[in-house]
């Protein structure tokens, strides 16, 4: 059983490193936000920030939502 919740957690972590990525490239942040908070707080809740990924990509497509 915990190697099943090890492996849930870290393709977990895992997966929602990737989205973080992808996210921050997307709404164009800084280098530097990669080390914010912001940045690890889209990791742990990645599943209910795609909601509204999803939603903007849709909107304003791949070129990415205008600051």
């Amino acid at each position: 059983m915990e190697k099943k919740i090890s492996i849930f957690c870290i393709l977990y972590f895992s997966f929602g490193l990737f989205f973080a990525i992808g996210f921050a490239v997307y709404y164009h942040w800084p280098v530097t936000g990669f080390l914010s908070p912001g940045f690890y707080m889209v990791i742990f809740t990645w599943p209910y920030q795609a909601i509204g990924f999803v939603k903007d990509i849709l909107y304003y497509g791949l070129t990415g939502k205008p600051v």
